[in-house]
C-alpha cells in the first residue's frame, strides 16, 4: 500500500468525498489539516501544482484534481465505488464533474461575498440557474440508471460528492439555500437518504 498524505483545509468542503472513500477502503493515509495562513505560506513556496487544495501525496509524489483522487481512491481500496461497466462509468463521471465544476464554480463566488443582502440574491440566483440545471440533470441521471444512486443500486464516488453537498445544502449552513431548495428533486431526496442508509456509511459515520 502507498503512503498517502491528503491535505486540505481544517473543514469538510472538497477534500470530504475523498476521505469518505479512503475510510470506505479501508484504505491508511495521513489527514493534514491546514490554517489559512499555512496554505499561504505553502502555496507562496509553490508547493502546490495549481495553488490550491486538496492534494495528494502518494509515495511523495502530489498530485491535484478531486475527481482523480476520488477514482483513485476506489481503485486502491473499494472498486465497488468505481463501476467497471463503462455506460455506469460515465454515468458517475458525469455527474461527479457537474457537482465539482458547474456547481460548485457557480456557488463559489457567494461563498466570499460579505454583504448578507448581495449574498442572498446570488444564492438565489444560482439556485434558480446552474443549480436548477445540474440538479435536473442528475435526476435524470438517476431515472435513467433506476436509482437510487447516480449508477443504480451500488453507492458510488458521485453519489459521496452529491449527497455531501446536498447534505450542506439541506442544512442551512449556505446562507439561502436549505431543504426546500430540494424538493423539487425527489430522486436527489431519494439518493440521499439512501446514502444515509448505506451500512457502509453507517459504521463509518456512527
Amino acid at each position: 500500500m502507498p503512503k498517502l498524505t491528503l491535505t486540505y483545509f481544517d473543514s469538510t468542503g472538497r477534500a470530504e468525498p475523498i476521505r469518505v472513500a479512503l475510510r470506505l477502503g479501508g484504505v491508511p493515509f495521513d489527514d493534514v489539516r491546514l490554517q489559512f495562513p499555512e496554505f499561504t505560506a505553502i502555496k507562496a513556496a509553490g508547493a502546490l501544482p495549481l495553488g490550491s487544495v486538496p492534494v495528494l501525496d502518494v509515495d511523495g509524489v502530489r498530485v491535484t484534481q478531486t475527481a482523480a483522487m476520488l477514482r483513485y481512491a476506489a481503485r486502491l481500496g473499494n472498486a465497488s465505488l468505481y463501476p467497471s461497466d463503462a455506460f455506469s462509468a460515465l454515468l458517475v463521471d458525469s455527474a461527479l464533474d457537474s457537482f465539482n465544476d458547474t456547481l460548485s464554480h457557480a456557488l463559489m463566488p457567494s461563498l466570499f461575498e460579505r454583504d448578507p443582502a448581495r449574498k442572498l440574491a446570488m444564492r438565489a440566483e444560482v439556485a434558480a440557474g446552474p443549480m436548477a440545471r445540474v440538479f435536473r440533470y442528475v435526476e435524470g441521471l438517476v431515472a435513467t440508471s433506476g436509482g437510487p444512486f447516480v449508477a443504480g443500486a451500488t453507492l458510488s464516488i458521485a453519489d459521496i460528492v452529491v449527497a455531501l453537498q446536498l447534505l450542506q445544502i439541506r442544512s442551512g449552513r449556505l446562507d439561502g439555500l436549505d431543504g426546500a431548495t430540494l424538493a423539487p428533486y425527489p430522486r436527489l431526496v431519494t439518493l440521499v437518504e439512501a446514502y444515509l442508509a448505506e451500512p457502509r456509511i453507517i459504521a463509518l459515520t456512527g
